[in-house]
């Protein structure tokens, strides 16, 4: 059960929150009351480093803890699980998948409780294609339908212009938020991440003879952008770096021609870009 909040998140696993913690920082300091509902506990996840982190406990159990220090440390204040199966992307499709139309009541429940301003979830296309994060899509926007509701929706991974990795995310952006100033906390909430953190950070020397010399050009040319760029990753902290501005699309307008969420609370906010 969620107390009312002005805003909900809805994610598929545990981690999916970093490409939005920029965002939540900016809500959270901005005084709204955050809650995040997550669909599955992860626990098909990455399992290169679980049995550093710790391995009496199940992997799902380990991702639940990290989520909620993580979600802490960025502001929210409610974390709730739905506890659907987290299928693999390749095992997706052929019958296996969610009870959507329970999935969909459930989301429809936590939207009647919490009675929310604004909703942040994946895009249709899952952000860069993921199938439980369009799946996470495609039941949020039926639980708005259900239960009439007349807020903004928006999705994250949003495409930025010239950014790094941008150009696999699905749809350009209507809001960009500059999250440079919470650089400290988002490197604390992706560090909390401590079981999945081969899947953000490379390994700390290229693979490739291409990556050798993109690394090297990098470190050769730091002083750049496009140098910059081509520095390996191989820290929290250069990760976050690297995503300084997230990109947000607006999925579903509030009703009666009111302006969306953004538009209407941070329109002078110099960290906050409005396109739409």
């Amino acid at each position: 059960m969620l107390k009312k909040s002005d805003i909900l998140v809805v994610i598929a696993h545990p981690d999916d929150e970093i490409f939005a913690s920029g965002t939540l920082c900016l809500l959270a300091d901005k005084g709204f009351q955050i809650a995040l509902v997550c669909v599955t506990d992860g626990e098909n996840g990455s399992r290169q480093l679980f049995h550093r982190v710790r391995s009496d406990l199940p992997l799902g159990a380990v991702r639940r803890i990290e989520l909620n220090l993580s979600a802490w440390v960025l502001g929210v204040r409610q974390v709730g699980f739905l506890g659907q199966i987290d299928i693999r992307p390749d095992e997706w499709g052929g019958g296996n998948g969610w009870n959507r139309p329970a999935l969909v009541t459930s989301l429809a429940e936590i939207l009647v409780e919490s009675n929310p301003n604004l909703i942040l979830t994946h895009g249709p296309l899952g952000g860069y294609g993921h199938p439980a994060h369009c799946e996470v899509n495609q039941c949020v926007m039926a639980a708005v339908q259900k239960t009439a509701y007349s807020g903004s929706v928006f999705s994250f991974a949003g495409q930025v212009k010239g950014a790094f990795f941008s150009w696999h995310f699905d749809q350009p952006s209507d809001v960009l938020i500059d999250s440079r100033e919470f650089l400290r906390r988002r490197v604390a909430s992706l560090s909390y991440h401590q079981t999945q953190s081969g899947f953000f950070l490379p390994p700390d020397f290229p693979r490739t003879i291409r990556g050798v010399l993109s690394a090297l050009f990098g470190v050769a040319f730091a002083f750049t952008i496009v140098g910059r760029k081509r520095v390996p990753i191989v820290t929290t902290r250069r990760f976050c770096k690297k995503f300084p501005i997230e990109g947000l699309v607006l999925q579903k307008k509030p009703e009666n021609g009111q302006c969306h969420f953004f538009a209407r609370h941070f329109r002078n906010d110099r960290r906050v870009r409005i396109f739409a």
